[in-house]
């Protein structure tokens, strides 16, 4: 399967590289091209391509936009018309300083994934991967206890299903939690993100 990944950040290549060991074609963008070729071929990633806006927007329906918060208004201004298309929505609302601090953006008590959808316009919206944590990208999906779950939220029930397709080969299991609306739950300070472990499939 390929996917588009919008942002070369430490949260983006672990992305890219989750989905290139599970055989899916990563398409990734950045904003400095060459050093990222360079990066994902120290990194091994052998079905992973940087390539422009255009050509990662061109190359899949599934789309992740893995930038920061506040760039993603600025992403979808350059992006063609996202009708049907899937974006992926791993977005939190935070912002990091240069310094590494990180602060929380203000969102109006509204569900964060409302907010990304009205700026992806007519793209059917997936949210997902917004808990995963460094530590489980590396160490992957078992545990003693068993296989972590990677819920997911949306209103389309056919995108819902390509997006469990292109999780299930890495080895973490897909489960609906419920529509957009719903997805509060996965939101930081969310029911499900309040959890002391992640969730284990049963």
């Amino acid at each position: 399967m390929d996917v588009g990944i919008f942002g070369a950040g430490h949260f983006g290549l672990s992305l890219a590289a989750l989905f290139d060991r599970a055989g899916h074609t990563v398409h990734i963008a950045g904003r400095r091209p060459v050093q990222l070729s360079k990066t994902l071929a120290e990194q091994g990633l052998r079905h992973t391509r940087a390539e422009s806006l255009d050509d990662v927007f061109d190359s899949s329906a599934l789309l992740v936009g893995a930038v920061q918060w506040l760039d993603l208004a600025a992403l979808a201004a350059q992006l063609p018309d996202l009708e049907g298309k899937i974006w992926i929505d791993p977005a939190n609302p935070y912002t990091r300083a240069e310094d590494g601090s990180v602060s929380a953006v203000p969102t109006d008590g509204r569900p964060h994934s409302a907010i990304v959808a009205d700026l992806v316009g007519r793209a059917q919206l997936v949210k997902a991967f917004n808990g995963f944590t460094t530590p489980m990208f590396r160490s992957g999906p078992l545990t003693s206890q068993g296989r972590i779950v990677a819920p997911i939220a949306g209103d389309h029930p056919a995108a819902l299903c390509r997006v469990a397709e292109l999780i299930k080969p890495t080895g973490f299991m897909p489960i609906i939690v419920g529509n957009l609306t719903d997805s509060v739950v996965l939101e930081p300070g969310g029911a499900l993100r309040a959890l002391s472990n992640p969730l284990i499939a049963p």
